[in-house]
């Protein structure tokens, strides 16, 4: 089997796994996030998807779009633990957690990244810098009407 076709595979098998999980806890907006992630993951030419479990693969996507989204956030309407996704994926939480950081790194993911969070999240954690100088949220400057869209 060539790298290919092992990386095709792998592509594959980790895409029913979060398929399996997303479809019972996600709306569509996260799955999206979830898929995106995935694939450009899996695109990067310098970073191997073959090695490792495809568990511990599509629990870690999970936990960086969870740890994106402020889903650990019991407040949050999809709100999951951890140890829900570890669980059903049968993997460890610390291994999990390190995979999942691993992952942040290689795609150069940092948090209210829009690709892969929710726009009141990005909103929230983007600033804008006013004529003025001063520098305000993004979130704040649609609210005093700064920004339309």
């Amino acid at each position: 089997m060539t790298e290919k076709e092992k990386k095709d595979n792998r592509f594959e098998e980790v895409e029913i796994l979060l398929a399996d999980f997303y479809e019972q806890r996600f709306d569509e907006e996260l799955k999206s996030y979830v898929l995106k992630l995935w694939e450009k993951l899996s695109k990067k030419r310098n970073y191997s998807i073959t090695r490792g479990k495809k568990e511990i693969w599509a629990s870690s996507v999970i936990y960086v779009i969870a740890r994106l989204n402020f889903l650990f956030d019991k407040k949050n309407e999809y709100s999951l633990t951890a140890d829900t996704i570890c669980d059903f994926f049968g993997t460890n939480k610390n291994t999990v957690s390190a995979r999942a950081t691993e992952i942040e790194k290689a795609v150069n993911i940092r948090m209210g990244e829009k690709e892969f969070c929710r726009s009141d999240i990005h909103d929230s954690l983007t600033v804008v810098q006013l004529s003025n100088g001063m520098l305000i949220t993004k979130s704040m400057a649609r609210e005093m009407g700064f920004i339309i869209e």
